[in-house]
């Protein structure tokens, strides 16, 4: 299957899951419901995504990574019916019961992408013709960031024209997932998996280390700083934006600005090709200043939410793609699906443990909650700065073999 294809399957799959997650938030963050309900939607997500991780990188291992996709879209195509039943209200709005319910419900579909997520991450870096695990992960991130801003405006319309948003889009998204079932089993008869890349004597297969000892790792740990300092800020938007009485518009053109500025970052860093250790310390630092940013919002208002969601877009897919291909080059060329997964899981765990501690102080402090969060992202770049003071060697020149990673995206002398 060419790469494109897959791309644009994708981008349809993430528009649509884009615009269930936009009305799952904004339900959620309704403010007649107590701030726990967002932390227990959190924690649903973790209970869902650390056992899917786990069983997904073990599926990837013994039945391949197309076989694994395959099962992980049915299953989040079950799950997306199951949160339209849940989410079923009266007109009314979600009783805080029926909210609750709803975010328990939604820890299915963690599971089905934390079951397929390190087969996708796999699957995507070491594409056929693949020349840098690095660009690879910034094109897939283009697509989730584009279906990111063609979610949002979606679900705005949903919320203002019809009765019940939230199962009209968990429809909608299992629809797409079911069409992403069929072709993925279709094209497991002519897309093999493909082969790990021979890695250099000496490089990081060679010395691979167990994957329990990659969560000490110190880009699993800047991972998880800039998971808990962007997923959890984003977590509380909508409900800081009702409780400023702003429309539903706002958080849609805010999560759309996030995710188009995410993708034309995405966009340039695959052609400038930077090292790695250089995005990452660049996506922390749009991170801090993002959320610095948008803890202005009670004095700047609508500019703030903007602007702030400007830089924490761009933050995304520099920070996200150069700390995964870290780890996933720490794991080994031999089971990236491994490295990935540990990805995941961190990330994951953070946004769980940050959304739990967040949770009671979103009420007091309003915007102000954001400046300790960026605090988190500041230290993760520092500690980034410190460990990875050099750039790597540059690769050995000559034609990278069709499915192989270069040198540059799995650089061997990688310090942790």
């Amino acid at each position: 299957m060419p790469f494109p294809v897959f791309w644009c399957f994708a981008l349809l799959s993430n528009t649509a899951a884009s615009a269930q997650w936009v009305n799952i938030a904004w339900a959620l963050g309704d403010n007649r419901l107590p701030a726990a309900v967002l932390a227990v939607w959190q924690i649903s997500a973790l209970l869902g995504t650390i056992p899917g991780v786990l069983l997904g990188a073990r599926a990837a291992r013994r039945f391949g990574h197309v076989r694994t996709l395959v099962w992980s879209s049915a299953v989040e195509a079950v799950s997306c019916l199951a949160v339209a039943a849940a989410a079923w209200d009266t007109g009314g709005g979600l009783s805080t019961r029926r909210a609750l319910l709803v975010a328990v419900v939604c820890s299915v579909t963690p599971f089905a992408v934390g079951f397929g997520g390190p087969s996708w991450l796999a699957l995507v870096s070491a594409w056929p013709g693949t020349a840098s695990r690095t660009r690879q992960l910034l094109l897939d991130s283009i697509q989730f960031q584009l279906g990111r801003t063609a979610g949002p405006p979606v679900a705005a319309f949903l919320i203002a024209t019809v009765g019940h948003p939230v199962p009209v889009a968990a429809v909608a998204n299992a629809v797409t997932f079911l069409a992403v079932t069929v072709i993925m089993a279709a094209a497991a008869r002519t897309l093999r998996d493909v082969p790990p890349p021979p890695a250099p004597p000496g490089g990081p297969a060679s010395a691979r280390r167990p994957s329990w000892r990659l969560f000490g790792s110190t880009a699993v740990l800047a991972a998880a700083g800039y998971a808990l300092a962007s997923d959890t800020s984003r977590l509380y938007v909508a409900r800081l934006i009702r409780a400023a009485d702003q429309p539903a518009v706002v958080f849609s053109v805010t999560v759309s600005v996030v995710a188009l500025t995410a993708a034309v970052a995405a966009a340039v860093a695959a052609r400038r090709r930077l090292p790695d250790r250089r995005l990452a310390q660049l996506g922390l630092g749009l991170l801090a200043a993002g959320l610095v940013t948008w803890a202005t919002a009670s004095t700047l208002g609508v500019p703030a939410w903007i602007a702030g969601g400007a830089l924490v877009g761009a933050s995304l897919p520099l920070a996200h793609a150069a700390l995964t291909s870290l780890v996933m080059g720490e794991a080994g060329d031999a089971d990236q699906a491994t490295g990935a997964a540990v990805t995941m899981a961190t990330n994951t765990g953070a946004v769980a443990l940050g959304s739990t501690v967040v949770a009671p102080l979103v009420s007091p402090l309003g915007p102000l909650v954001f400046l300790p969060m960026a605090a988190v992202a500041a230290v993760a770049l520092a500690r980034v700065r410190r460990r990875y003071r050099a750039d790597p060697p540059p690769p050995p020149a000559g034609p990278v073999p069709v499915g192989a990673v270069s040198a540059r995206g799995t650089p061997p002398d990688r310090p942790r």
